[in-house]
């Protein structure tokens, strides 16, 4: 339904894989080459351009959405949000740094040690963005955010651990401290979750054990048993 959802985390498709070849590859097992995640040019703007205005139609005024992407396509997200949506507003560009990230076996770029997280939220009728400063400042550390300080938009995260790992071959799942964080920080207790892109069910996991309740929604039938599995573990 309209203005339902406290919070929407987004983690949509980059459009980096190739139609042929070998793609792109994030680490020496896993390679990027999934069919949900080919578009054209053009095909990719009208896919971003729909669902970010769905996200925005369920979301409630004082909600957030957060969007997490690579160069690929985090730049595209903000233009839409920016040239498409008056009512809504950027709050942070957040950059999680990977301190083990791989390494690029090209050896022909930068090492991509980074991703980019958008946090926008949709500010009509009078309603401010929910914002847990205090909790932020008591429940986030790391390497670059000492604990009892106000946190910076740079977040040490390594990636996903081999015991978080559901999926196997899923080449974004997302380590859970990050969706600590982002549910932590513009949620309270009983408050809704929406993720769009499911995937192996993270953000729906997270929810749960910080007593949010959670919607997903995942087309790749695959990841249904993984994601039931996880929220309802023997």
């Amino acid at each position: 339904p309209d203005e339902s959802i406290d919070l929407v985390f987004a983690d949509p498709p980059y459009n980096m894989s190739k139609k042929k070849g070998l793609g792109w590859k994030y680490s020496k097992h896993i390679t990027m080459q999934e069919e949900w995640d080919i578009f054209s040019k053009d095909d990719f703007f009208k896919f971003n351009k729909k669902w970010l205005k769905e996200s925005f139609r369920v979301l409630k005024h004082g909600g957030s959405l957060w969007i997490s992407g690579s160069f690929h396509n985090i730049y595209q997200m903000g233009f839409i949000i920016q040239q498409f949506h008056q009512d809504i507003k950027i709050n942070n560009s957040i950059v999680w740094f990977k301190p083990n990230a791989q390494p690029n076996i090209t050896c022909r770029f930068f090492t991509e040690s980074t991703e980019h997280l958008i946090w926008a939220s949709k500010n009509g009728k009078g309603k401010k963005w929910k914002f847990n400063y205090q909790d932020t400042k008591e429940l986030i550390e790391d390497s670059l955010n000492p604990k009892g300080k106000q946190t910076r938009n740079v977040w040490s995260i390594p990636l996903t651990p081999k015991k978080e790992k559901w999926a196997g071959e899923h080449p974004t799942q997302k380590p859970k401290e990050l969706m600590r964080r982002i549910i932590l920080s513009c949620t309270d207790k009983g408050n809704t979750v929406l993720d769009p892109f499911l995937g192996s069910g993270t953000t729906s996991a997270v929810a749960k054990m910080l007593s949010r309740n959670s919607i997903g929604i995942e087309k790749d039938k695959k990841f249904i048993g993984i994601i039931k599995k996880r929220l309802n573990p023997e």
